[in-house]
């Protein structure tokens, strides 16, 4: 049961979340504010329920997601399929019921604490985008890749905009560190957003089958696997283009060690992963070609161990 709840929610997703707002914060954020003598608006354990609404928000839209999908997924995927085999679409509905009630709770606590009441906005406002995800925008070629992309860039946003008060401090103090900690999450929400279009498409093109069968107007059910190779490209090569302007345009954030990164584990990936864009012929190459995707992405978290901050 428990085994089939973690897959549900998809939990290596999940902790890459929970790491992703651990990273900006103990990394790049805590350290500034304490070398300024700035006290941060969300304490350890205050932080830690920040993260935690982040991650019932993500795990709420995969069980909706799941609900949704399941006789898609029984075409795509049918050995993963949990809805209805290991948990009833009852409890993943009473799931999804608890996961949000307990984050709205969380996320009300946390604005009254900080004194930040739009915050508390963000996480109605976050579950209703991934509802209307799963079961509408999903099936829509664009529109539904652009939003789980906004909100993979989202998950670094939310943490500077929780701790935005502290950062206006630190530009006030010392304008020059400021500006190195904004430039960071600022390129690593780009890099999530362009990262995660290039994945959505590829799962697209991996999925096609079911989508077609459900009658969903993906990018490749909509405009066939050509467009749709030439479009996960062209996100490709845009991210590739960013990967190679930041160390140009920002010289100081990159260490000798950070370039030699950037390069093997993420650029040299990214270009093997474009040229079997075009190569890939079947599901499961497409799901190899997902997955290195993914590793992209993990390889982007990695490189915010990579920059010099100071």
């Amino acid at each position: 049961m428990l085994g089939a709840l973690l897959r549900l929610v998809r939990f290596p997703n999940l902790v890459i979340v929970a790491l992703t707002q651990y990273l900006l914060y103990y990394i790049l954020l805590l350290p500034a504010f304490r070398q300024q003598g700035l006290e941060p608006a969300l304490d350890d354990s205050h932080f830690s329920l920040l993260v935690a609404v982040t991650v019932l928000i993500t795990a709420g839209g995969y069980v909706i997601n799941d609900i949704v999908d399941f006789r898609i997924d029984l075409i795509n995927r049918p050995t993963r399929v949990v809805i209805n085999r290991q948990i009833r679409v009852q409890s993943a509905y009473w799931l999804y019921f608890c996961f949000n009630l307990l984050g709205f709770l969380i996320a009300l606590y946390l604005s009254f604490h900080i004194e930040c009441i739009p915050l508390a906005n963000l996480f109605p406002l976050a579950v209703i985008l991934l509802f209307v995800y799963s079961t509408y925008l999903k099936s829509r070629a664009v529109v539904g890749n652009l939003l789980i992309s906004f909100f993979c860039a989202g998950v670094a946003g939310i943490v500077w905009f929780a701790e935005r008060e502290g950062f206006k401090g630190l530009l006030g103090r010392d304008p020059q560190l400021a500006g190195h900690i904004g430039s960071i999450i600022s390129w690593y929400m780009v890099f999530a957003f362009l990262s995660t279009m290039f994945r959505e498409v590829i799962k697209d093109m991996e999925d096609l089958q079911g989508d077609v069968g459900a009658n969903c107007r993906t990018i490749p059910a909509r405009w066939g696997l050509p467009v749709a190779r030439a479009i996960a490209a062209a996100f490709g090569l845009g991210l590739a283009a960013f990967l190679v302007y930041l160390p140009l345009s920002m010289p100081a954030l990159f260490t000798s060690l950070g370039i030699l990164f950037l390069i093997f584990c993420i650029l040299l990936p990214l270009f093997l992963a474009m040229i079997r864009v075009f190569r890939a012929q079947n599901k499961e190459q497409f799901h190899q070609l997902s997955q290195l995707a993914k590793l992209i992405m993990l390889g982007g978290l990695a490189m915010l161990l990579f920059l010099a901050v100071q």
